[in-house]
């Protein structure tokens, strides 16, 4: 039996060492040599100390000690140092041994390399707590730090602040360039932020594009706008996916402790508030909120409700504004503008609700009512002998960008019969420029159709004279920015000019927008533009009042 006894012993793969009652080491079994690297020769006679780590205290050691020699069994978990001064986790058991006497004669301990499983744990915990594309701490770890950072400066009487960071127009990127280059961009965001802020802030990625930082020793809102506004210059500079030159900016919403709130929910809620309010207020800047803000949320959630409802209610209307021939004071097209008919809030313009569609995504539902419903409408023009009449309709990067646009688009123009010829679709210059190759081959899939052309507010982009000649493009529309202070502004002049000229030396139309003034008219003409569309000739109006100034254009 104790032959058996031994043998069991000497093959276990967990280690076993007896000591007497002082500590001095008497057995130890093959798994020991194996695990530590000590063999018995190095190991036998010294104490158990020997190749005890530093890793405890002399306290733990001191526990641990009253236990065995109260007779008690010690279970605990430690580091240990191997021959070759590695270190390596072991949960241990040690066993007083006694007599008939009750006296204590041995001490029998067991250990088991636990490292791999410390490693896993560890590892695992990271994984919970962190982000697994970017690797920064994700929202559960952040809700937890910052409890800790407002329980702390509620002791100290110090002050923490949240920053909620979202990025601006994300979506269109990866809708352009795709999803894999969109996650590159947030990977290369998440390494630039990190060298941004302080050392011991917190940086979390709470998913999509949004991030949220912990700042939690501050002096003052100075030091805060400094930071907000160094993590915004951060931006400035292009990043670089797949061969593409990507510009990014973000709007920050900024809330503090205890001011904005003593709790996480409440100070994320309200740095979320502020973060949408830098958004109203032209993206690419930083809010700090205030409680008016949150009257404001519920009249944005508000009008986003009834906004839904919207399109199924047919509250949707379409105006039409006139463009015009210069030279004669004819009309030969019209641009649909969309209109609300709120039933309380009477008419809503497009500026207090598109932004809205395009984050609901309802822009692509009601961009395809707005297109069936301008086409049906130049069909009934064309019908009554206003066969001259052009119809342009706005396209938003969410339209553009589906793969079921152009099916879409034949079918309307299927099913209303109108000319494709005499409709112009709008986009803006940025769109074009996200992906050119692929925005040059959507283009001349619908320029198959028929259908034209233009590039809305031209100017305000980054497009290049290359890039143009490229495009299927038949008409440029100056942006209303440039026209506004023409009359004065000899910069807008001389780019008013430039733009005017260029389109001329390709052969395309080119039609100046916002045009308010007869001296605006008379510097536009002067410049031989020719095309000119604003309230100076006329303001968008319904269909009703479009079709009675086309007949008695008819009739002159």
């Amino acid at each position: 039996m104790l032959n058996h006894l031994r043998h069991v012993i000497e093959q276990t793969a967990d280690i076993i060492v007896i000591s007497d009652v002082h500590g001095i080491i008497e057995y130890v079994n093959p798994a020991f040599e194996k695990i530590t690297g000590y063999s018995p020769d190095d190991i036998i006679g010294k104490n158990l100390v020997f190749f005890s780590s530093d890793r405890q205290s002399k306290k733990f050691y001191a526990h641990m000690w009253s236990t065995l020699l109260a007779g008690k069994v010690y279970r605990n978990s430690l580091m240990n140092k191997r021959k070759d001064g590695s270190m390596f986790h072991a949960e241990i058991t040690i066993t007083p041994l006694v007599d008939k006497n009750a006296d204590i004669t041995h001490f029998i301990a067991t250990a088991r390399d636990i490292s791999d499983d410390i490693r896993n744990k560890i590892q695992l915990t990271h994984l919970v707590q962190h982000d697994s594309l970017t690797n920064l701490p994700n929202r559960n770890l952040f809700l937890d730090r910052l409890q800790q950072a407002i329980s702390k400066a509620h002791h100290h009487h110090r002050l923490v602040a949240v920053l909620f960071l979202d990025l601006d127009r994300f979506k269109s990127i990866n809708d352009s360039l795709g999803r894999t280059a969109g996650d590159q961009l947030l990977q290369q965001l998440s390494e630039r932020f990190k060298k941004t802020i302080r050392e011991g802030d917190t940086i979390a990625r709470f998913g999509g594009d949004e991030f949220v930082i912990l700042l939690d020793d501050f002096d003052s809102d100075n030091s805060l706008s400094l930071i907000a506004q160094k993590i915004l210059n951060s931006l400035a500079i292009p990043f670089e996916i797949n061969g593409h030159e990507i510009f990014i900016s973000a709007s920050i919403g900024i809330s503090i402790s205890p001011h904005d709130g003593e709790d996480p929910d409440t100070l994320l809620r309200n740095a979320d508030i502020a973060m949408y309010r830098a958004k109203e207020l032209g993206k690419n800047n930083f809010q700090y909120y205030s409680e008016a803000m949150t009257a404001h949320v519920f009249e944005y959630l508000s009008l986003e409700n009834n906004l839904r409802h919207a399109l199924e209610r047919n509250e949707f209307i379409l105006y039409y504004q006139p463009q015009v021939d210069a030279r004669s004071g004819k009309i030969f097209g019209v641009e649909a503008l969309l209109r609300w008919q709120h039933p309380e809030l009477g008419m809503v313009m497009p500026n207090n609700f598109i932004s809205l569609l395009e984050e609901t995504g309802l822009i692509e539902p009601v961009g395809i009512w707005v297109l069936e419903t301008a086409c049906k409408q130049s069909r009934q023009w064309h019908q009554s002998g206003m066969g001259f009449v052009h119809m342009s309709v706005n396209l938003s990067s969410r339209q553009f960008n589906n793969n079921h646009f152009i099916a879409s688009l034949q079918n309307i123009i299927k099913d209303t019969q109108v000319n494709p010829q005499y409709l112009e679709l709008e986009l803006t210059e940025s769109m074009l420029m996200r992906n050119t190759s692929s925005i040059i081959s959507a283009l001349k899939n619908l320029n198959n159709l028929g259908v034209r052309f233009a590039i809305d507010d031209f100017g305000t982009g980054y497009s290049s004279l290359n890039y143009l000649r490229r495009f299927p493009i038949d008409t440029i529309k100056i942006d209303r920015s440039f026209i506004r202070d023409i009359t004065h502004d000899t910069d807008d002049l001389a780019i008013c000019s430039a733009i005017i000229g260029m389109t001329q030396s390709l052969s395309l139309n080119v039609i100046a927008e916002g045009v308010e003034t007869h001296a605006q008219l008379d510097i536009l003409k002067t410049k031989e533009c020719h095309y000119i569309q604003g309230n100076v000739f006329s303001p968008a109006l319904p269909a009703a009042e479009i079709t009675r100034m086309l007949a008695d254009q008819l009739l002159t």
